[in-house]
Parts: structure tokens; C-alpha cells; sequence
């Protein structure tokens, strides 16, 4: 019998995104926290304990406050601009709900909060990086924290709901290795291959369904998606990355977000019609046709990859495939 999908619990969630205090003193009080994707289904997001607590003496239990949004860069609509929300304020936390989130903002991207002491206003504001960057499947110009854009920018999830039901096979890879792997503090997740299928399914899938995940996930290598690496399991059955000596070594496969600057096309200005007809493409396989080899420029390009990557398994192209390097394609 086949299995629907599950999304098991992230055993990290509440390690990631906690809010840094910037600045409290007499004038205001200044807090930084990235934006989650619970924040954007809900339209609500957490307020600073310092912020809830000075409320909390001051107003009654829901108080009407003014978020003032600067989306670095960009230009907002009147009703995202400047809003009217409702605290809600608990014993020992608060937060700010019916926000209307604009429609560029992502899982991970920081946000930093001001508020006047004794002001009923709060700025929200974004921070506007040098230039464009490709986060895995998203572009950004602006600050994000990679770790929850790794964890909840994946396959299945947006701000209208989560779930990994409907999915085909190489969208529930990426949605699991990302939501379930190793994660680093750069975005990178690491999962031990053998548990993939039961950590797509909650158990044991049919022969069919593993089958499917397993071919998906020899594609998902082959065009660099995804990448192998080595780990070891010690003797309670837990897995490691690096590897500790005196153990088994087992096989990952990782998810490691790209950060190629996006490339504008030459002679494009910034905003132009250029850019936005511009696609930016990483470097990836391709399969060639029978008969075919890969030319001796791409065999370098590809050990260059591999060296900037970090890749620990082997600098040559597999066989039946040629490299297709970084570029920008305009439509």
C-alpha cells in the first residue's frame, strides 16, 4: 500500500531565528529577528520581551500600535506601508498580529524592529545587500538568516499553508533533506541517505515509492542539486558530519544553498527592462547525447567548480555528461 507523505516535527525549530537586541536605552529600543513562515501564513510577528513588557505597563491587553514598513530599495503599497495592528500581549511575551506581509517577503529574510519609548509606532525595516544574490531557489537583494530560508522556503510551502501532500518525488527529497538534514550556520543540510524514505513517509514506503526516491535522488546528484558526502555513525545510531574517526562512515546527501552574485546583462541598468528580462542560471550537468564528449574547457570548468565547492568526492565530470557554467540568460 503507498503512503502519503508526513512532515515530521524540526527538532531545531525554536533554535532558529531568535531575535538579537540591538539597542535599549532611554530613547527606544531596537531588536532584529528574521521573518518565518509561521509569521507569514499567521500575519503576526513577535515582539521583543523589553517591548512587551513597557506595553504591558502602559496600555491594556490589545492595544492598537502604527507599523511603519521600509523595504529597502523597494517601493510598497499604501496598505503595507504603513498599517494599524493589534498587540497581543501575554504574560511573558507579545506579539504583533494582523500585519499584511508584502508580497516579496520570504522565510529568512531580517527584519529590524524600532520603537520610541512611550511611542505607539514601530518601524520595520529591511537591509539592502551590495548586490543581488541566488539563494538556492530565490533571488534576494536583501539580508536574510540562510538557515531558516533552508528550512522553510522549500517545496510545499508558502504563505497560504505547509505540507508536503501533492509533492512528486524530487520536490519531497529537497522539501525532507532541507527540513530534516544537519544544519549548519551557512544553510547547509546533510541527511544520511538510508533515512530518507522513512523520513519522507513516517515509515517504510512501498517498493515502488522508495524506488522513486531513490531515482529521483541519483538526478537530483547528477545536476548538482543536491551533493554526496561522508559521515559516520557512532555506536547509539547517531549520525555525524565531518566524520569521527573509529567510526563507520555512512552516505549524506546535502543541500548546499548557491550564492552566485547575479550577473546583470552587460550594458543592463539597474531596474531596467534588462534585468527584468534577465534569468540568472548556476552552473549544473547536463546529460550529452550518445556518442558525445565533453570538451576539454568544461572538464576544467567543472574541477574549478568542484575546487571553489569544496567537493571531497572527485574533480572529474561523470561519465555522459558535460558542465554548463554560470551564466545569465535573457529572455
Amino acid at each position: 500500500m503507498e503512503l502519503e507523505p508526513v512532515d515530521a516535527p524540526l527538532a531545531d525549530d525554536d533554535a532558529l531565528g531568535t531575535g538579537e537586541l540591538l539597542r535599549s536605552d532611554a530613547q527606544e529600543i531596537v531588536w532584529r529577528a528574521p521573518l518565518r513562515l509561521a509569521h507569514l501564513i499567521g500575519g503576526w510577528f513577535p515582539l521583543h520581551p523589553f517591548v512587551a513588557e513597557e506595553l504591558c505597563r502602559s496600555h491594556d491587553a490589545h492595544p492598537t500600535l502604527r507599523l511603519e514598513l521600509d523595504h529597502a530599495g523597494e517601493t510598497l503599497g499604501e496598505k503595507e506601508a504603513v498599517q494599524n495592528v493589534t498587540a497581543e500581549l501575554g504574560d511573558e511575551s507579545g506579539r504583533l498580529t494582523g500585519v499584511v506581509w508584502p508580497g516579496d517577503f520570504f522565510p529568512g529574510l531580517m527584519l529590524e524592529l524600532r520603537r520610541l519609548r512611550g511611542g505607539t509606532v514601530i518601524r520595520l525595516a529591511t537591509t539592502q545587500l551590495k548586490e543581488r544574490v541566488q539563494a538556492g531557489d530565490r533571488e534576494t537583494g536583501h539580508c536574510y538568516d540562510p538557515r531558516v530560508l533552508t528550512r522553510e522556503d522549500v517545496p510545499g510551502s508558502s504563505r497560504h499553508g505547509d505540507s508536503a501532500v501533492g509533492l512528486g518525488p524530487r520536490q519531497l527529497i529537497m522539501r525532507t533533506v532541507r527540513r530534516c538534514g544537519l544544519l549548519t550556520l551557512d544553510g547547509h543540510a546533510l541527511m544520511d541517505r538510508s533515512v530518507l524514505p522513512s523520513a519522507v513517509y513516517g515509515r517504510r514506503p512501498a517498493r515502488s515509492q522508495a524506488a522513486a526516491l531513490d531515482s529521483a535522488v541519483v538526478e537530483l546528484l547528477a545536476e548538482r542539486l543536491l551533493e554526496p558526502a561522508l559521515g559516520s555513525r557512532d555506536v547509539w545510531g547517531q549520525p555525524h558530519f565531518p566524520p569521527h574517526d573509529g567510526q563507520r562512515t555512512i552516505p549524506l546527501i546535502g543541500y548546499r544553498p548557491a550564492r552566485p552574485r547575479v550577473i546583470r546583462p552587460w550594458g543592463g541598468e539597474p531596474g531596467g527592462e534588462g534585468l527584468r528580462g534577465a534569468q540568472f542560471v548556476a552552473g549544473h550537468l547536463r546529460r550529452l547525447r550518445p556518442g558525445c564528449l565533453p570538451s576539454d574547457v568544461q572538464r576544467a570548468a567543472f574541477r574549478e567548480y568542484c575546487r571553489r565547492l569544496g567537493k571531497a568526492d572527485g574533480w572529474e565530470l561523470p561519465y555522459g555528461y558535460t558542465f554548463v557554467t554560470e551564466h545569465t540568460r535573457v529572455r
